[in-house]
């Protein structure tokens, strides 16, 4: 292949990479980890249809040690494709730093498996995985070797499986289309895969993957629009979206209101209040299950709790950890729950028994502090 070849062949994926670049940049100070991984993702992704290029080329001009260095980047690099997206798919999901550990030990692995061909002195090191050998008209032919040879490929259906377990979790909850969407994105590449073999091609992967990674930052940075951009909670917008479309569902709210907000705004400064307000939402998302339930910021300091098909136990449960841990800081706030046991009550009286609660637990705390409750 020559060079202007490789340059007209991959016209469309230079193109894709160059609108994904733009689009990472552009939002980087929003979406700044995201953004960063799409960015490295666009640059393996360029990475890859060069060492494709250069394969062919060490083959059609007989250049085995070059081949077999630029093989192995390429069984190296793809796997880090996938990794990014489980990556990406637990992004709002509170993780360990071991369950990051674990997921980095197949990349190591592999990496260690696809540097033992360039042991070219070493009698049956070089053939172990894979090899290059010379050919009577001058051209180099690649030989796979043993079982090794299909370490990469393993690890990609290892890091599918976990694509499709996370996916498929995140089915649960109210927000399906989270899911739906890797899911679609690991569908069309393992696609893909399978035609490049029926083809003998081996230029289709990198301008898939590198559509279904802006598919998956579009899709990231849609959802971020309908956020609250200080608690990075949904929005009032998004909860009247979600309660029209699943109210039939939905059979259990939290009702939350920060008190004495005002009396923090006035005597410490709204980025005080900001702060508080930041570190109560914390408390949400570290308290919920996200499988069936969602929190919103509806207002200044008023906060909703939606349980989607959820037992009585997992509302309550929730409840108790996030009363606990405001209660371990310097804030307070009033809350009230409703949990309906299959009796027939609509959702606007679910919200009226849980505002009457919380109400009478913001009473209570007045009542006990002897604040006076205006000043909030």
């Amino acid at each position: 292949m020559r060079f202007a070849d490789y340059l007209a062949s991959n016209i469309p994926l230079f193109s894709v990479s160059l609108v994904m670049i733009f689009i990472a940049f552009r939002n980087i100070n929003v979406r700044r980890k995201e953004s960063i991984l799409f960015l490295v993702f666009t640059t393996i992704v360029l990475f890859l249809s060069g060492v494709v290029f250069l394969e062919k080329y060490s083959q059609t001009y007989g250049l085995p040690i070059l081949g077999t260095i630029f093989t192995s980047f390429g069984y190296i690099c793809r796997p880090i494709l996938l990794y990014i997206f489980v990556l990406l798919a637990n992004m709002e999901q509170k993780r360990k730093r071991r369950f990051y550990v674990l997921l980095t030990v197949p990349l190591i692995i592999n990496s260690l498996v696809y540097f033992i061909p360039w042991f070219f002195g070493v009698p049956g090191m070089s053939t172990i995985v894979f090899s290059y050998q010379m050919q009577p008209d001058g051209t180099a032919d690649f030989v796979r070797g043993s079982f090794l040879n299909f370490t990469s490929h393993a690890i990609c259906v290892i890091y599918i499986i976990l694509l499709i377990y996370v996916s498929t979790v995140r089915f649960q909850g109210k927000h399906r289309r989270d899911g739906v969407v890797l899911i679609l994105c690991m569908v069309i590449i393992v696609a893909t895969v399978v035609a490049e073999m029926v083809l003998d091609r081996s230029d289709l992967l990198n301008i898939v993957c590198e559509i279904c990674a802006m598919i998956n930052y579009i899709f990231i940075m849609s959802v971020n629009a309908s956020k609250d951009p200080l608690t990075g909670l949904y929005d009032r917008r998004t909860f009247n979206e979600d309660v029209s479309k699943y109210k039939d569902i939905i059979n259990g709210v939290i009702l939350i209101d920060m008190n004495e907000l005002k009396f923090v705004n006035d005597n410490f400064g709204h980025q005080a209040g900001d702060t508080a307000l930041k570190f109560i939402s914390s408390c949400f998302e570290e308290s919920i299950d996200p499988a069936i339930m969602c929190s919103y910021r509806l207002s200044g300091d008023e906060f909703l709790i939606l349980m989607f098909k959820g037992k009585k136990e997992q509302l309550e449960d929730t409840a108790n950890k996030i009363s606990s841990r405001i209660k371990e800081s310097k804030y307070s706030i009033a809350l009230g729950s409703y949990y309906s046991e299959g009796e027939n009550i609509g959702f606007d009286q679910m919200m009226k028994i849980a505002e009457d609660l919380m109400y009478q637990d913001k009473g209570r705390y007045y009542e006990e502090s002897g604040h006076n409750r205006r000043g909030n």
